[in-house]
């Protein structure tokens, strides 16, 4: 039989990461021929290869001087390897890290002329116990701060990256001012190194969050390695420009702080245009917050792109509510009356206590707990938050609502147990429009405390 004009068909093929695939047909001597990367089936391509033919490392269009470059800053895989976020997050996240290089220099040229640096009549030992001092100071401040809100930093990363960078532009700054106030420099330049010592703090735990969220082939170490070098390379260029820099400023300090000014603005939108361009796919309080909002006032979800640029970054990401998870039982019992009524009505592995006067709400969690549960609790919690908010709310809320606003504040348990009898309605159709709209159930963010406690169900829930 005559053999078909057409290409013939491939025998295999072959992709790297997430790009596009190559085919290889059979040529007439029996070798593979492999088309190009970035070739059509049936383009003009293909060329035989042998065993080890092909290219080495990371194919594609693009020139193999360039596709290795981009492998050494770039994590492997890349983009599939990576959140779709990750491109927008790491060009803003090198600016501001290049403005940021270009002040620290600025800073540190300061700091040096403060110690004495040139001045033939400074003292050595003065100035070794001057620095002695200040790193010190820095590290007992790390410790407390670590102390105080580590176990907060997972829940509000943005925020808490976005505080950082504007803490260590407030720290540059002291340093540049230090040298002008010589009595009061070692003061000054140890509460700079506080700052700093708190910035690296939560920029580190910060960083790692949002590595964890970056990573989405169990890549995390080479996600966080690659950042480390993108960071190098940027340190290294702004290292560079502050040797040009460095001695047109140090005659003049207007011009001096001048430049400070302008870098300070540049990393600080820098920051925030990289922070603003995350899109976090799981829920702390404040995005909960905007989601079940939305859903109670138009009962649909809003999905994680649209929460995240709604999510306030500066001040007021709090809902007026003050929510406690895993708080310990014995701080809202002391008589068995109490605990009884606490328990009423409370079907799901928490107990959940409500103080109208100053609208917080604490919850006491099971041992059997689990992320569901967490978020079931977060979202009652909230949605008594919205009892007192003016904003429209579904018709079984609307009459509770009224009932808050008449009703005395000893009938907040009257309140909370009728709010379960909602929720057994509200909450599955909730969870599963998240889920739908693209949020991660299986995991939060919320800020929960150890504290887990048992208990013996009310009467009224015994099944006979």
């Amino acid at each position: 039989m005559a053999e078909s004009d057409g290409p013939a068909a491939p025998l295999c093929s072959e992709r790297f990461g997430s790009r596009a695939a190559r085919g290889c047909c059979g040529a007439a001597d029996g070798r593979l021929r492999w088309e190009a990367w970035g070739a059509l089936s049936g383009d003009v391509t293909a060329k035989a290869e042998g065993r080890h033919g092909g290219a080495a490392g990371a194919p594609g269009p693009a020139s193999p001087l360039a596709s290795r470059l981009l492998a050494v800053v770039l994590p492997q895989g890349f983009p599939g390897s990576v959140s779709p976020d990750y491109l927008p997050y790491q060009l803003w996240d090198s600016v501001q890290a290049f403005a940021s290089s270009l002040s620290g220099s600025l800073a540190t040229h300061a700091v040096l002329l403060g110690i004495g640096v040139g001045d033939a009549h400074a003292s050595v030992s003065a100035a070794t116990a001057t620095w002695l001092v200040k790193d010190s100071t820095g590290m007992l401040g790390r410790i407390v701060f670590a102390w105080w809100k580590g176990s907060k930093l997972d829940c509000n990363a943005k925020q808490w990256r976005l505080f950082a960078d504007i803490l260590n532009d407030v720290a540059m700054f002291l340093e540049i001012m230090a040298p002008m106030y010589p009595s009061g420099f070692t003061v000054i330049i140890c509460i700079s190194n506080l700052a700093k010592c708190i910035v690296s703090v939560a920029g580190g735990a910060t960083r790692a969050a949002l590595t964890m969220h970056q990573a989405r082939r169990n890549n995390m170490a080479d996600v966080s390695a690659k950042d480390s070098s993108q960071e190098t390379l940027v340190n290294l260029a702004g290292l560079l420009i502050s040797l040009l820099l460095l001695p047109l400023v140090s005659d003049c300090p207007s011009f001096n702080l001048g430049c400070f000014f302008f870098l300070t603005a540049l990393h600080i939108y820098a920051n925030y245009r990289a922070v603003r361009a995350l899109v976090i796919e799981t829920l702390n309080e404040g995005r909960l917050w905007l989601v079940l909002k939305h859903f109670l006032q138009r009962g649909e979800v809003l999905d994680p792109t649209s929460a995240n640029q709604m999510e306030p970054l500066w001040t007021g990401f709090w809902p007026a509510l003050s929510l406690s998870l895993g708080v310990p039982l014995h701080r809202l019992i002391s008589r068995v009356s109490e605990l009884q009524q606490l328990v009423d009505g409370h079907q799901e592995p928490y107990l959940l206590h409500w103080d109208q006067l100053q609208n917080q709400v604490q919850v006491v969690l099971s041992h059997m707990a689990g992320p569901e549960t967490i978020l079931r609790a977060a979202t009652h919690g909230l949605v008594l938050g919205a009892l007192q908010e003016e904003w429209p709310l579904p018709a079984e809320l609307e009459e509770l609502r009224h009932r808050v606003q008449a009703g005395p504040e000893k009938e907040s348990w009257v309140i909370v147990k009728e709010t379960h009898q909602v929720l057994h309605k509200l909450f599955p159709k909730f969870l599963k429009g998240l889920q739908d709209a693209g949020w991660k159930t299986e995991k939060h963010q919320m800020e929960v405390d150890e504290w887990r406690a048992t208990w013996l169900p009310s009467p009224e829930k015994k099944v006979l």
